[in-house]
């Protein structure tokens, strides 16, 4: 078993648990169609590994041109992704132009039939334009998809500057006729997939975990203070209870807490109610008795 096939079966391993996990957290979280891209990109990565590993035993024009232009459409997913969870506009239209001019590239690439390293450039040209456009959306999410350092959106960064490199080195490869270091170049590639994967999906699960947690704080936050508002009639102060009920308060928090009331009289009602006694008038009866005896 080769170098070639040991990385693909690997990053095989790698991406059908990460696209496991994506599943299940999407399917957990009542399927967000934010999440189905991330997920489906996920599994057309891997299912491009699977074909990468499989190439011998497939018909040529196939294995030239199936894996490629399956990882083509797992970035475009990506993209998507991207696009959903900063709530953009999907650009379908530039995404389809760009998988179907990769598509004629290569194969224009197979009909010539001939070694070239302009064939690495010209998917190196492609992916890195695809994860910069991604990391472009996502600068439009919320912060924790492009602020922190363990973020979707450096991982894009990333991939998008290794592919940048890489393009650079197959063209100077290319014109220098190296094809040795362009081999090697091809490896180091399928090496970094490995890692962009991981970093990506992990992080894009963390992200999200952080988002639910926001939400949840803050929903929790605003029940908090709904439940710290009591109704009262400005009339007969009655409160109203959870069912809708207008009851004296004392019930109303009987019930609720099972707090007992004592009846007393406060100093400004004692004052205002409290009887007050009568005065005789010295003019009244009595003084005419008096006098007129």
């Amino acid at each position: 078993m080769g170098q070639e096939t040991i990385t693909y079966l690997t990053n095989i391993v790698i991406g059908v648990i990460l696209a496991g996990l994506l599943m299940h957290y999407w399917h957990r979280q009542g399927r967000p169609p934010t999440m189905r891209y991330w997920m489906l990109s996920a599994w057309v990565m891997t299912a491009a590994d699977v074909m990468f590993a499989m190439r011998p035993e497939l018909p040529h024009w196939v294995s030239r041109l199936g894996p490629t232009l399956l990882v083509t459409v797992g970035h475009c997913a990506l993209c998507l992704g991207a696009q959903r969870t900063a709530g953009l506009p999907r650009s379908w239209r530039g995404l389809g132009a760009i998988l179907l001019l990769h598509a004629a590239g290569l194969v224009g690439f197979l009909l010539w039939d001939q070694p070239t390293n302009w064939r690495m450039v010209m998917n190196g040209v492609v992916w890195a334009g695809l994860s910069l456009w991604a990391l472009r959306s996502l600068r439009q999410a919320p912060a924790m998809f492009w602020q922190p350092l363990v973020s979707p959106a450096n991982a894009f960064l990333f991939h998008g500057t290794f592919h940048g490199l890489r393009v650079g080195l197959a063209t100077l490869f290319a014109v220098r006729g190296w094809a040795e270091a362009s081999t090697s170049l091809q490896i180091l590639g399928d090496l970094e997939v490995s890692f962009f994967m991981v970093a990506l999906f992990v992080a894009l699960l963390i992200a999200n975990l952080q988002l639910r947690h926001e939400e949840l704080s803050s929903a929790h936050a605003e029940v908090q203070a709904l439940t710290g508002l009591l109704p009262i009639c400005a009339w007969c102060k009655k409160v109203r209870d959870d069912d809708g009920y207008w009851r004296q308060v004392e019930v109303y928090f009987a019930r609720r807490d099972h707090i007992q009331f004592t009846h007393g009289i406060c100093t400004d009602c004692l004052s205002e109610h409290k009887p007050k006694k009568t005065v005789e008038d010295p003019s009244g009866p009595a003084a005419g008795a008096s006098s007129g005896g």
